[in-house]
Protein backbone atom coordinates (compact mmCIF):
# COMPACT_ATOMS: atom_id res chain seq x y z
CA UNK A 1 0.00 0.00 0.00
CA UNK A 2 0.88 3.50 -0.91
CA UNK A 3 2.01 6.04 2.13
CA UNK A 4 -0.85 8.32 0.54
CA UNK A 5 -3.26 5.65 0.51
CA UNK A 6 -2.34 4.47 3.91
CA UNK A 7 -2.78 8.21 5.48
CA UNK A 8 -6.30 8.09 3.40
CA UNK A 9 -6.99 4.92 5.25
CA UNK A 10 -6.08 6.41 8.30
CA UNK A 11 -8.26 9.53 8.34
CA UNK A 12 -11.09 7.56 7.18
CA UNK A 13 -10.66 5.40 10.64
CA UNK A 14 -10.00 8.64 12.24
CA UNK A 15 -13.09 10.36 11.12
CA UNK A 16 -15.31 7.53 11.60
CA UNK A 17 -13.96 6.80 15.33
CA UNK A 18 -14.97 10.88 15.82
CA UNK A 19 -18.33 11.00 13.94
CA UNK A 20 -20.60 14.10 15.12
CA UNK A 21 -18.38 14.81 18.55
CA UNK A 22 -16.89 17.83 17.43
CA UNK A 23 -15.24 18.32 20.93
CA UNK A 24 -12.57 15.71 20.38
CA UNK A 25 -11.38 17.95 17.84
CA UNK A 26 -11.70 21.07 19.50
CA UNK A 27 -9.71 18.74 22.59
CA UNK A 28 -6.91 18.43 20.35
CA UNK A 29 -6.76 22.14 18.69
CA UNK A 30 -6.48 23.39 22.12
CA UNK A 31 -4.22 21.24 23.24
CA UNK A 32 -1.69 21.94 20.51
CA UNK A 33 -2.22 25.90 20.35
CA UNK A 34 -0.78 25.11 24.44
CA UNK A 35 2.07 23.89 23.27
CA UNK A 36 5.17 26.39 22.59
CA UNK A 37 5.67 24.48 18.87
CA UNK A 38 5.66 27.11 16.05
CA UNK A 39 5.76 24.54 13.59
CA UNK A 40 1.48 23.34 14.83
CA UNK A 41 0.93 27.55 15.13
CA UNK A 42 1.96 28.09 11.07
CA UNK A 43 -0.07 24.69 9.74
CA UNK A 44 -2.92 25.80 11.95
CA UNK A 45 -3.22 28.98 10.38
CA UNK A 46 -3.67 27.49 7.11
CA UNK A 47 -6.74 25.86 7.73
CA UNK A 48 -10.47 27.05 7.84
CA UNK A 49 -12.43 26.39 10.57
CA UNK A 50 -15.30 23.72 8.74
CA UNK A 51 -15.26 20.46 10.71
CA UNK A 52 -13.29 18.44 7.29
CA UNK A 53 -10.16 21.06 7.30
CA UNK A 54 -10.65 21.12 11.41
CA UNK A 55 -9.90 17.07 11.33
CA UNK A 56 -7.35 17.18 8.27
CA UNK A 57 -5.47 19.92 10.84
CA UNK A 58 -5.66 17.88 14.01
CA UNK A 59 -4.72 14.98 11.76
CA UNK A 60 -1.54 16.20 9.89
CA UNK A 61 -0.63 18.08 13.64
CA UNK A 62 -0.98 14.96 15.30
CA UNK A 63 1.44 13.31 12.80
CA UNK A 64 4.05 16.04 13.23
CA UNK A 65 4.10 16.73 16.99
CA UNK A 66 3.75 12.74 18.39
CA UNK A 67 5.55 11.13 15.67
CA UNK A 68 6.43 7.86 16.31
CA UNK A 69 3.32 7.37 18.05
CA UNK A 70 0.45 4.79 16.00
CA UNK A 71 -1.83 6.99 14.31
CA UNK A 72 -4.59 4.07 15.28
CA UNK A 73 -7.65 5.87 17.25
CA UNK A 74 -7.71 5.55 20.76
CA UNK A 75 -10.67 3.24 22.44
CA UNK A 76 -11.30 2.57 25.70
CA UNK A 77 -13.63 1.20 28.59
CA UNK A 78 -15.34 4.56 29.02
CA UNK A 79 -16.46 5.34 25.28
CA UNK A 80 -16.82 1.24 24.20
CA UNK A 81 -14.70 1.38 21.34
CA UNK A 82 -12.54 -0.89 21.96
CA UNK A 83 -11.67 -1.69 18.35
CA UNK A 84 -10.13 1.89 18.06
CA UNK A 85 -7.73 0.61 20.79
CA UNK A 86 -4.43 -1.96 19.76
CA UNK A 87 -5.65 -4.64 17.79
CA UNK A 88 -2.99 -6.47 19.59
CA UNK A 89 -4.12 -5.97 22.98
CA UNK A 90 -8.21 -6.77 21.68
CA UNK A 91 -6.87 -9.44 20.33
CA UNK A 92 -5.56 -11.37 22.43
CA UNK A 93 -8.60 -10.80 24.66
CA UNK A 94 -11.10 -11.94 21.53
CA UNK A 95 -8.69 -15.37 20.79
CA UNK A 96 -9.46 -15.75 25.14
CA UNK A 97 -12.83 -15.50 24.58
CA UNK A 98 -12.43 -18.32 21.54
CA UNK A 99 -10.49 -20.62 23.28
CA UNK A 100 -13.60 -20.80 25.56
CA UNK A 101 -15.96 -22.03 23.04
CA UNK A 102 -17.01 -25.82 23.46
CA UNK A 103 -18.92 -25.60 20.28
CA UNK A 104 -21.01 -23.51 17.36
CA UNK A 105 -22.85 -24.22 14.93
CA UNK A 106 -22.82 -21.30 11.70
CA UNK A 107 -24.44 -20.90 8.09
CA UNK A 108 -22.37 -20.86 4.97
CA UNK A 109 -24.05 -19.53 1.63
CA UNK A 110 -21.98 -18.11 -1.73
CA UNK A 111 -23.33 -15.50 -3.90
CA UNK A 112 -22.17 -15.18 -7.43
CA UNK A 113 -21.36 -11.95 -8.73
CA UNK A 114 -22.24 -10.83 -12.32
CA UNK A 115 -19.62 -8.50 -14.45
CA UNK A 116 -22.84 -6.01 -14.50
CA UNK A 117 -22.37 -6.08 -10.49
CA UNK A 118 -25.56 -8.76 -9.90
CA UNK A 119 -26.06 -10.55 -7.39
CA UNK A 120 -27.21 -14.35 -7.39
CA UNK A 121 -27.36 -16.14 -3.83
CA UNK A 122 -26.46 -19.95 -4.71
CA UNK A 123 -29.57 -22.43 -3.73
CA UNK A 124 -26.57 -24.84 -1.97
CA UNK A 125 -26.03 -23.58 1.11
CA UNK A 126 -24.33 -25.08 4.13
CA UNK A 127 -24.51 -25.58 7.70
CA UNK A 128 -21.52 -25.95 10.35
CA UNK A 129 -21.51 -28.09 13.70
CA UNK A 130 -18.24 -27.91 15.33
CA UNK A 131 -17.01 -29.05 18.58
CA UNK A 132 -13.52 -29.40 20.29
CA UNK A 133 -12.34 -31.98 17.87
CA UNK A 134 -15.23 -33.05 15.68
CA UNK A 135 -16.70 -31.34 12.99
CA UNK A 136 -20.16 -31.96 10.71
CA UNK A 137 -21.35 -30.10 7.46
CA UNK A 138 -24.64 -30.16 5.81
CA UNK A 139 -25.47 -29.17 2.63
CA UNK A 140 -29.07 -27.90 1.24
CA UNK A 141 -30.41 -27.55 -1.97
CA UNK A 142 -32.88 -24.80 -1.10
CA UNK A 143 -34.72 -26.12 1.92
CA UNK A 144 -34.09 -29.99 0.87
CA UNK A 145 -31.07 -31.49 3.23
CA UNK A 146 -29.44 -33.41 0.18
CA UNK A 147 -26.04 -34.37 2.02
CA UNK A 148 -24.53 -34.57 5.39
CA UNK A 149 -20.49 -34.91 6.03
CA UNK A 150 -18.91 -35.98 9.20
CA UNK A 151 -14.92 -35.20 10.15
CA UNK A 152 -14.07 -37.24 13.04
CA UNK A 153 -10.19 -37.53 14.21
CA UNK A 154 -8.71 -40.92 14.18
CA UNK A 155 -5.19 -40.50 15.71
CA UNK A 156 -3.39 -37.69 14.22
CA UNK A 157 -5.83 -37.92 10.64
CA UNK A 158 -9.65 -37.28 9.84
CA UNK A 159 -12.11 -39.85 8.77
CA UNK A 160 -14.49 -37.98 6.87
CA UNK A 161 -18.12 -40.16 6.24
CA UNK A 162 -20.74 -38.49 3.80
CA UNK A 163 -24.21 -39.37 3.00
CA UNK A 164 -25.62 -38.34 -0.13
CA UNK A 165 -29.51 -38.48 0.36
CA UNK A 166 -30.81 -38.02 -3.19
CA UNK A 167 -28.44 -40.34 -4.50
CA UNK A 168 -28.97 -43.03 -1.33
CA UNK A 169 -25.11 -43.57 -1.25
CA UNK A 170 -22.51 -43.28 1.38
CA UNK A 171 -18.54 -43.26 1.36
CA UNK A 172 -15.40 -42.73 3.78
CA UNK A 173 -12.30 -40.95 3.16
CA UNK A 174 -9.10 -40.47 5.38
CA UNK A 175 -7.72 -36.87 5.34
CA UNK A 176 -4.20 -36.08 6.44
CA UNK A 177 -4.60 -33.79 9.32
CA UNK A 178 -7.17 -32.04 10.91
CA UNK A 179 -9.55 -30.01 8.99
CA UNK A 180 -9.21 -26.80 10.30
CA UNK A 181 -9.37 -25.31 6.97
CA UNK A 182 -13.20 -25.81 7.40
CA UNK A 183 -13.47 -24.76 10.88
CA UNK A 184 -15.14 -21.55 11.45
CA UNK A 185 -13.38 -21.04 14.92
CA UNK A 186 -10.03 -21.76 13.86
CA UNK A 187 -10.82 -19.01 10.58
CA UNK A 188 -11.69 -16.41 13.22
CA UNK A 189 -8.57 -16.85 15.13
CA UNK A 190 -6.94 -16.60 11.90
CA UNK A 191 -8.49 -13.68 11.02
CA UNK A 192 -7.35 -12.47 14.66
CA UNK A 193 -4.38 -12.57 14.24
CA UNK A 194 -4.32 -11.32 10.77
CA UNK A 195 -5.81 -8.03 11.92
CA UNK A 196 -3.28 -8.34 15.00
CA UNK A 197 -0.06 -7.52 12.68
CA UNK A 198 -1.15 -5.96 9.82
CA UNK A 199 -1.33 -1.94 8.99
CA UNK A 200 -3.35 -2.97 5.78
CA UNK A 201 -6.51 -2.97 7.27
CA UNK A 202 -9.63 -0.79 7.01
CA UNK A 203 -12.06 -0.18 9.57
CA UNK A 204 -15.67 -0.65 8.06
CA UNK A 205 -17.66 1.37 10.90
CA UNK A 206 -20.32 0.07 13.35
CA UNK A 207 -23.21 -2.16 11.28
CA UNK A 208 -26.52 -3.93 12.47
CA UNK A 209 -26.19 -7.65 11.89
CA UNK A 210 -28.67 -10.03 12.83
CA UNK A 211 -30.00 -8.04 15.76
CA UNK A 212 -26.29 -7.63 16.48
CA UNK A 213 -24.28 -4.44 16.73
CA UNK A 214 -21.37 -5.10 15.14
CA UNK A 215 -17.82 -3.69 14.39
CA UNK A 216 -15.71 -4.55 11.05
CA UNK A 217 -12.72 -4.82 9.73
CA UNK A 218 -11.29 -5.03 6.16
CA UNK A 219 -7.86 -6.61 4.90
CA UNK A 220 -6.54 -8.07 1.62
CA UNK A 221 -6.00 -11.61 1.10
CA UNK A 222 -2.81 -10.73 0.17
CA UNK A 223 -1.63 -10.32 3.32
CA UNK A 224 -1.73 -14.03 3.38
CA UNK A 225 -0.70 -16.73 1.15
CA UNK A 226 -0.04 -15.93 -2.64
CA UNK A 227 -3.17 -14.44 -3.27
CA UNK A 228 -4.42 -11.51 -5.15
CA UNK A 229 -4.23 -8.01 -3.48
CA UNK A 230 -7.93 -7.73 -4.76
CA UNK A 231 -9.51 -10.69 -2.94
CA UNK A 232 -10.72 -8.59 0.45
CA UNK A 233 -12.10 -10.25 3.61
CA UNK A 234 -14.15 -9.30 6.07
CA UNK A 235 -15.11 -9.70 9.57
CA UNK A 236 -17.46 -8.02 11.71
CA UNK A 237 -17.40 -8.92 15.79
CA UNK A 238 -20.18 -8.28 18.31
CA UNK A 239 -19.36 -4.96 20.21
CA UNK A 240 -20.94 -6.29 23.21
CA UNK A 241 -18.72 -10.00 23.02
CA UNK A 242 -16.47 -9.15 20.79
CA UNK A 243 -17.24 -12.73 19.24
CA UNK A 244 -17.11 -12.80 15.42
CA UNK A 245 -20.64 -12.63 13.33
CA UNK A 246 -19.98 -12.55 10.10
CA UNK A 247 -16.98 -13.75 7.83
CA UNK A 248 -16.88 -12.70 4.31
CA UNK A 249 -14.48 -13.24 1.38
CA UNK A 250 -14.77 -11.22 -1.84
CA UNK A 251 -13.82 -10.99 -5.22
CA UNK A 252 -12.76 -14.72 -5.26
CA UNK A 253 -13.09 -15.82 -8.91
CA UNK A 254 -15.22 -18.38 -10.53
CA UNK A 255 -13.84 -20.91 -12.63
CA UNK A 256 -14.81 -21.06 -16.26
CA UNK A 257 -16.21 -17.88 -16.15
CA UNK A 258 -13.55 -14.82 -15.94
CA UNK A 259 -15.97 -11.87 -16.24
CA UNK A 260 -17.43 -13.30 -12.87
CA UNK A 261 -16.33 -13.43 -8.74
CA UNK A 262 -18.36 -15.23 -6.16
CA UNK A 263 -18.59 -13.87 -2.34
CA UNK A 264 -18.51 -16.35 0.60
CA UNK A 265 -20.18 -15.47 3.36
CA UNK A 266 -20.31 -17.22 6.99
CA UNK A 267 -23.07 -16.07 9.57
CA UNK A 268 -25.82 -17.28 12.24
CA UNK A 269 -23.19 -18.16 14.47
CA UNK A 270 -24.25 -19.36 17.38
CA UNK A 271 -22.00 -19.95 19.96
CA UNK A 272 -23.81 -22.32 22.88
CA UNK A 273 -25.71 -24.90 20.75
CA UNK A 274 -27.26 -27.49 22.40
CA UNK A 275 -26.14 -30.42 20.16
CA UNK A 276 -26.97 -34.00 20.61
CA UNK A 277 -24.81 -36.42 21.77
CA UNK A 278 -24.62 -37.93 18.11
CA UNK A 279 -24.20 -35.67 16.50
CA UNK A 280 -20.78 -35.92 15.05
CA UNK A 281 -21.42 -39.88 14.85
CA UNK A 282 -22.00 -40.92 11.37
CA UNK A 283 -25.66 -42.57 10.99
CA UNK A 284 -26.59 -44.40 7.21
CA UNK A 285 -29.59 -44.65 6.22
CA UNK A 286 -31.00 -48.22 5.64
CA UNK A 287 -30.64 -49.59 1.86
CA UNK A 288 -28.08 -47.06 1.05
CA UNK A 289 -24.88 -48.50 -0.91
CA UNK A 290 -21.13 -48.19 -1.07
CA UNK A 291 -20.25 -45.87 -3.36
CA UNK A 292 -18.42 -42.24 -4.52
CA UNK A 293 -21.10 -40.03 -5.43
CA UNK A 294 -19.35 -39.06 -8.28
CA UNK A 295 -19.40 -42.86 -9.34
CA UNK A 296 -23.57 -42.94 -8.49
CA UNK A 297 -24.11 -39.63 -10.80
CA UNK A 298 -22.15 -41.43 -13.73
CA UNK A 299 -23.80 -44.74 -13.54
CA UNK A 300 -26.99 -42.69 -14.09
CA UNK A 301 -25.85 -40.77 -16.30
CA UNK A 302 -24.98 -43.62 -18.66
CA UNK A 303 -27.91 -45.31 -18.08
CA UNK A 304 -30.42 -42.39 -19.09
CA UNK A 305 -28.24 -42.10 -22.57
CA UNK A 306 -28.21 -45.52 -23.21
CA UNK A 307 -32.67 -45.14 -22.33
CA UNK A 308 -32.39 -42.49 -25.36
Amino acid sequence: MTAKKDIENRLEELGQAIGTDESLVENVMSRIKAKPIAESNRIERRFTMSRLMKLAAAAVIIIIVLVGTTFWPSGNSENKKWWLGSSVAWGQEVLAALDTIKGVSCREQTIWIGHDGSRHTSSTWDIFYVSDNSYRRDIYDGNTLREIQWYVPDGNDMIQTGARFDLECYCALRHKGSFGNRDPVDRMRFYVQVLGRTKDKRLLGEKLIEDHNCVGFEISASEYGDNPEEWRDRIWFDVETKLPVCIEKHGRPVTEHPEMTFTTIQDQFDYSPELPADTFIPYIPEGFINAHPDEIDAARQRKQGAER
